[in-house]
């Protein structure tokens, strides 16, 4: 009868500090990730076109012509770039962002040959 004593004690012991325990680590997870989502890391993506002005996209966002510079979260990104007449658009391209870093893209639009004389 003496171990049920002394195991019913530390389980009441047990109950009181359960409910402190609990807060202790739902406050730890949410500051976590409180922390986390406001210290994002980000890194810098320059995309510029050659020889035209041509569209900028950036994860299928529009972002300007000829030229855009911007901040973006640290990761992989997918720059594609619109028509322009008489030219060949590039092909899009994955660009991997790394934090307090700039990654710079060129889309050089070819010209297309006329066949006409």
């Amino acid at each position: 009868m003496f171990p049920f004593r002394r195991t019913a004690g530390m389980m009441k012991g047990m109950i009181r500090v359960l409910p402190v325990l609990i807060s202790f680590i739902m406050l730890s997870v949410f500051l976590g990730h409180l922390t986390s989502a406001s210290a994002q890391e980000t890194g810098t993506l320059s995309v510029t076109t050659t020889p035209v002005s041509g569209a900028i996209y950036v994860d299928y966002v529009f972002k300007g012509t000829k030229f855009w510079s911007g901040d973006l979260n640290v990761g992989s990104h997918v720059v594609s770039f619109g028509d322009v007449d008489g030219y060949i658009a590039p092909s899009p391209q994955t660009a991997t962002v790394i934090a307090d870093q700039t990654y710079y893209v060129v889309g050089a639009y070819r010209k297309l040959l006329s066949l006409r004389r």
